[in-house]
């Protein structure tokens, strides 16, 4: 018995089936390849007569596309909530020490 035996999907991608081995949640298998029945019916539509492993090899990289603007918009949101973060650390860095050196010149003026 294989290790995906059990796990094994069949999904319609551009009007063909496909049975897809995983291990993954069904309904998740079938957004995906919903996802990418998209990218290619969206591709076909376009009016450009491509073979089907054409459409594919384009859907593909449309997806992939997709993959990489949202990295990059992940990337992005990290490096400002970072900065974001660095700036109230220093905020409430600079208060403290305000703080601490207001207290200092009340002792003083005490003793």
């Amino acid at each position: 018995m294989g290790m995906y035996e059990n796990g094994v999907i069949s999904v319609q991608i551009f009007g063909k089936e496909y049975p897809i081995a995983s291990d993954q949640n069904r309904e998740y298998i079938r957004k995906l390849a919903d996802y990418v029945d998209s990218k290619m019916n969206e591709i076909a539509a376009s009016g450009d007569a491509f073979a089907s492993g054409k459409i594919a090899v384009q859907a593909c990289l449309n997806i992939a596309d997709d993959l990489m603007r949202t990295r990059n918009e992940k990337e992005q949101l990290i490096r400002t909530i970072h900065g974001r973060i660095s700036n109230v650390a220093k905020m409430i860095e600079d208060r403290l020490k305000k703080k601490k050196s207001c207290s200092q010149v009340k002792r003083n003026r005490r003793g």
